[in-house]
């Protein structure tokens, strides 16, 4: 079979920026070896004799658990200190320096790189947890499309892992359209004549609809309705009357700021010494001392009060939103096409819980870069100058950015069991619906 590779047109540029990074992806991390690549560092180890058998051996242990499989055959194991023992100082990984990346495990020859193939087509994308990566997704100077690429560009062109497969046709309703449904929602995303925020309730709505005979647990070949409702998607009237809805739409309830405080305190309560939770606390720190009355000697073990919580938060966001407003709705539409292409909606049960927990994860994200104390106050200066900003107040924006969107996608975005206990959470309030859409779309 003759395989056609596509990606984003900013990621064939993408390299590795190692010890210049401002941070590192060799550290806290599960990684795991698969039995080829496992086998073929102990013979290149071998092979070459002297320290580094002693050193590999050491910290790359066999799975001897019921769960081990060709897949995940050995595990690294982690300095004390959460650091991968093959780390030098210089920011290098000791094993790539030495014997190539053809040895190493999947993921630390390919990360930040995601492969997945859907009949003959290879797709690469990229994941956001990687400040480089963020960078080249998100100010791409001339937009993000896909495009073809040559393999050629992968760190190993003929030996590449798939995180997903989908052998088509698939004799499935579900996942026969995932291409020409996806599709639409790439289309729905990119449609700059309307605000971010009028685009992600065109999805929430599609998805919504389609939900309805179109999911994991569909029986019944609807074809022609998906059809008609593919088509409808994109109706300019229909899209200009539900813009208008949006426009109009108030949040007056703060339940979108509940479940967004609730989601960062506990991963707070579960991670307190990460540099995340850190950032985290010095936000709530910040609206804490807002609140006249209220106590700072503890921070997350008690919410703040959502009302007051949210009436913090709107001037803060609107001040935020009139200086950088246009530039930020830009990034966050790249973040949304990268997740759109990367995360297969078909691994959720229907489209519209998929794209539900995609809403509320982007709520999460606006939350900390409109809240954050460096942007607002860039914001507060150029108000009280009466002026745009300049160029190095834009870079000085965009660094802020990456800082926050590649720490949340650690963890968040890419923890998956987090994510599992979130949704369970969502759903558990029935707050899973699409009556809750828009409080979190419009925050």
């Amino acid at each position: 079979m003759s395989l056609t590779y596509k990606t984003f047109n900013y990621l064939p540029e993408f390299t590795c920026l190692g010890g210049e990074c401002e941070d590192t992806c060799c550290k806290d991390w599960d990684i795991w070896f698969d039995q080829p690549h496992y086998q073929l560092l102990q013979e290149t180890v071998k092979s070459l004799g002297g320290k580094h058998s002693k050193k590999v051996s050491k910290y790359i242990k066999l799975n001897k658990t019921e769960t081990a499989s060709e897949y995940n055959y050995a595990r690294l194991k982690l300095r004390p200190d959460g650091r991968c023992p093959f780390l030098l100082e210089d920011g290098l990984c000791e094993l790539h320096k030495t014997f190539g990346e053809k040895p190493l495990s999947n993921v630390c020859a390919f990360f930040p790189r995601v492969l997945s193939q859907h009949g003959d087509i290879v797709e690469l994308s990229g994941a956001l947890s990687c400040p480089e990566m963020v960078r080249k997704c998100l100010f791409a100077k001339e937009g993000i499309e896909i495009v073809d690429f040559d393999p050629a560009i992968l760190p190993r062109p003929d030996d590449y892992p798939l995180t997903r497969e989908l052998v088509l046709p698939a004799d499935h309703f579900y996942y026969d359209n995932f291409v020409s449904v996806r599709e639409t929602f790439l289309q729905l995303s990119k449609l700059e004549g309307f605000s971010l925020e009028s685009r992600l309730y065109f999805l929430s709505n599609f998805t919504n609809r389609l939900t309805a005979f179109y999911h994991l647990e569909a029986e019944t070949n609807n074809k022609k309705l998906l059809e008609n409702e593919l088509k409808q998607a994109m109706s300019v009237s229909m899209l200009d009357r539900m813009n208008d809805y949006v426009s109009k739409y108030d949040p007056a309830d703060p339940v979108a700021i509940i479940v967004i405080q609730a989601v960062l305190q506990l991963r707070v309560q579960q991670f307190p010494h990460e540099a995340y939770s850190q950032f985290i606390r010095q936000i709530f720190d910040e609206y804490r001392i807002m609140m006249p009355g209220l106590e700072m000697d503890t921070l997350l073990e008690d919410a703040l009060p959502p009302e007051l919580l949210w009436q913090c938060y709107q001037p803060r966001r609107a001040l935020v939103d009139e200086c950088f407003g246009a530039e930020l709705d830009k990034y966050f539409t790249r973040y949304l096409i990268n997740c759109l292409y990367r995360e297969w909606f078909i691994t959720m049960p229907d489209p519209f819980a998929y794209f539900h927990m995609l809403v509320v994860r982007l709520a999460i994200l606006r939350f900390l870069i409109y809240s954050h104390p460096n942007i607002f106050q860039m914001a507060e200066q150029l108000e009280e100058k009466n002026s745009a900003a300049t160029d190095a107040e834009i870079t000085m924006l965009r660094e802020f950015v990456v800082d926050v969107v590649y720490k949340n996608s650690r963890a968040i975005d890419h923890n998956t069991v987090f994510l599992k206990v979130v949704y369970d959470a969502i759903h558990e309030q029935q707050m899973m619906t699409y009556e809750y859409s828009l409080p979190f779309i419009k925050f």
